[in-house]
């Protein structure tokens, strides 16, 4: 592999403060590396401070955990400063060796030690995004940060029962639908034709709540998949009655072409946009993906206030069209190819059970039906969950087709929940690269599933920064070029 380009960094500031305890700075000659991480998986951000101590700090200073430590940095990629704000919530593998001890305080962000202690019992109700928005502020969370969110289709109550605010979000993170999302009429689906209840769904389910330096975020996969220009939603506004325009600020950004450097060649354009290695930790896992039921799965649901069992399979070719993808398969025949014929993709692989409780049950007679004109305010308190929740976890086993890692230079700017292009040498031989330089199947669109930011304050003249990003996404192949993948 090509060894890995960076950018340089300068430490600015780092303050280290108790409440009642006098804040403290630790300059550049006692920090040796400082590394950030974010994750569309993770409520919160969390870094690793690496302390190279020879003043015998820790002992003046006892660390108990909780401090808050404000970090200030300079990168040649940006004009503006970067900072973070993270609390310690422990100290790693300290060693001692003569006279100086190196050690690692592990770091998270505030409001990730709040929600250990906080309690939510009150009943909750409203559209998903709101109730994000106030496990969040000043009642829960008290969290300053700016919240970024994407209306969902369906109103939810909750009963918490003594559940954790950030719990309390990953259950709605299966609950949640895309405004974008419609059933397709009232014909039976194809996997459910001894179910006449049963409706085949358009648009899709599955959301990400994630904290990034920009803040916090929730959002459709749907949404992060999306490679239009503008990003903008077309739904309807119950309260008014009518359609309108919304932009659900979805605060990413797409950056690229980054291109792949070969060894021992003459390196032209931005320094700044090339990718050093590129490591692909997952192509299509067939064995993972049936035993997630990424193709077809059944779902048993039991409510035990009315004591109805039901059962629904979800079959994932029957809404796979009406999905945003990164990539360029966007017929479901490209991932259902001649191996993955009627027993692989119609008998459900998976298996789940799911308690739905009367609170978020829809209690009037029959199915509850959004474009029923006679339903009673259709779109509060419905069971959607119960054709909507295999699929959203299909949908989220669908970005784990491809996934890579890549090493940039330092790019303090990029977020979890980007997208970036990435171009990738064809590794056919010379006579043939000159007709194709770029591998058409591995390069493209992808989502930014987490960030690496690996500061080092021991080499260059002040530090450098390296960027590591984990990338995935649901489909091979580049904007306007057939994948080869699946085709029969």
């Amino acid at each position: 592999m090509a060894e890995q380009h960076s950018s340089e960094a300068r430490l600015i500031r780092c303050i280290i403060s108790r409440a009642g305890k006098e804040s403290k700075s630790l300059g550049s000659d006692m920090i040796a590396a400082f590394t950030v991480y974010e994750s569309v998986e993770s409520p919160f951000m969390a870094a690793q401070l690496t302390i190279s101590d020879s003043k015998n700090f820790i002992n003046d200073y006892p660390i108990q955990g909780g401090e808050t430590i404000d970090m200030e940095l300079k990168t040649t990629f940006s004009d503006l400063p970067i900072e973070y704000s993270f609390v310690v919530s422990k100290i790693g593998i300290r060693i001692i060796k003569n006279k100086t001890q190196v050690y690692d305080l592990v770091l998270c962000s505030p409001e990730a030690l709040v929600n250990e202690v906080i309690r939510v019992q009150d009943p909750l109700e409203g559209n998903p995004e709101a109730i994000v928005a106030k496990m969040l502020g000043s009642e829960y969370l008290n969290s300053n940060k700016e919240i970024f969110s994407e209306p969902s289709k369906f109103d939810i109550r909750l009963n918490p029962s003594k559940t954790r605010p950030f719990d309390i979000i990953a259950k709605l993170l299966r609950k949640s639908v895309s405004k974008l999302a419609t059933f397709a009429g009232d014909s039976s689906s194809s996997s459910n034709k001894n179910n006449p209840k049963a409706k085949p769904i358009k648009g899709s389910a599955g959301f990400f709540f994630w904290e990034t330096r920009r803040g916090y975020n929730f959002f459709s996969i749907d949404s992060l998949c999306d490679t239009s220009e503008n990003g903008t939603f077309i739904f309807k506004d119950e309260k008014k009655g009518k359609s309108k325009e919304a932009k659900p600020r979805l605060q990413s950004k797409s950056w690229g072409p980054y291109m792949e450097i070969i060894a021992n060649t003459e390196i032209s354009g931005d320094q700044r946009f090339l990718i050093s290695s590129a490591e692909f930790t997952t192509e299509i896992d067939l064995m993972a993906s049936l035993r997630r039921g990424k193709y077809c799965s059944l779902m048993v649901f039991f409510n035990h206030s009315t004591g109805q069992y039901d059962e629904y399979v979800y079959e994932i070719k029957d809404s796979y069209k009406n999905m945003a993808h990164l990539g360029n398969q966007t017929d479901e025949a490209n991932i259902l190819t001649d191996n993955l014929t009627d027993d692989l993709t119609v008998i459900p692989s998976r298996v789940m059970s799911m308690m739905l409780d009367h609170e978020s049950w829809y209690n009037e007679p029959g199915i509850a039906n959004p474009e029923d004109p006679n339903a009673k305010d259709p779109t509060n308190f419905a069971d959607w969950q119960k054709y909507y929740a295999s699929q959203g976890i299909a949908r989220a086993q669908l970005l784990k087709n491809q996934e890579c890692n890549i090493n940039i230079p330092g790019n303090p700017e990029i977020c979890a929940g980007d997208k970036i292009k990435i171009m990738l040498q064809s590794k056919l031989a010379d006579e043939l690269r000159k007709k194709e330089m770029y591998d058409l199947e591995s390069s493209g669109v992808y989502l930014v599933k987490e960030t690496k930011q690996k500061y080092n304050f021991l080499e260059g003249d002040n530090g450098t920064l390296k960027t590591v990003l984990g990338l995935c996404r649901d489909s091979y192949g580049i904007d306007n070029v057939p994948s080869n993948h699946g085709n029969k």
